[in-house]
């Protein structure tokens, strides 16, 4: 994807880092929740409510060998879930199904554009294991966004201020106690506006994000 853009992924993941190493280290200080032989993590259970945060970077690619412009954004994130059912399910599939609102936004860091900012409805399903504290988790979303990367006339990916967005995402998150988690997400976005512009080639980003979460009932 080019030396600028692995830089700015490497300092984004180490920034990161730190701040949730230091959320870690503060929830560990204060865990006294016992998880050996414990039915599922306390945190994943129905009307659970869960507050969520993070940030990341994502990089375009072309599905196709046509010559295509590229445009790399950080993301920063807030979300808000409920989840609906206590963990149930057959073997690995175990888990529980949770609803979710997205906010987000960031600047553009190679393209044409400053800047994209929207809001998305998520769907997620938590591979809650009996007593596990490492749980993978699957989701999918469709939201809205607004930007100014239609303004470079240059390219045909984004041809609106506003536009449409798909996403899907696979993440693997640490339950440090009954109240606190943290996150690392591989996401895949795929931005466009159905054809209501004569712009439409379509921006597809694939990245990660870090996430740090908050569960109260």
């Amino acid at each position: 994807m080019g030396r600028d853009l692995i830089v700015t992924l490497m300092k984004t993941v180490f920034a990161a880092a730190g701040i949730f190493g230091m959320v870690v280290m503060h929830a560990i200080a204060g865990d006294t929740t016992e998880y050996v032989g414990a039915p599922g993590p306390v945190a994943f259970r129905a009307g659970q409510v869960e507050v969520e945060g993070g940030a990341g970077f994502l990089g375009s690619f072309s599905t196709t060998s046509a010559k295509r412009v590229t445009i790399n954004y950080q993301i920063e994130d807030a979300r808000l879930g409920y989840m609906f059912n206590d963990p149930s399910g057959w073997g690995w599939l175990r888990g529980t199904n949770e609803a979710m609102l997205e906010v987000f936004g960031g600047p553009v860091t190679k393209g044409p554009g400053n800047y994209l900012a929207g809001g998305s409805l998520l769907w997620r399903y938590n591979f809650a294991q009996p007593g596990a504290r490492v749980v993978p988790y699957a989701q999918l979303g469709a939201g809205a966004l607004g930007n100014d990367i239609y303004t470079g006339q240059g390219q045909r990916e984004i041809g609106e201020g506003f536009e449409f967005v798909l996403q899907g995402d696979a993440g693997l998150r640490y339950v440090i106690n009954d109240k606190w988690a943290v996150s690392g997400e591989m996401d895949y976005r795929h931005i466009s506006n159905a054809d209501l512009a004569s712009r439409n080639e379509g921006l597809n980003s694939i990245g990660g994000l870090m996430e740090v979460s908050y569960f109260f009932h």
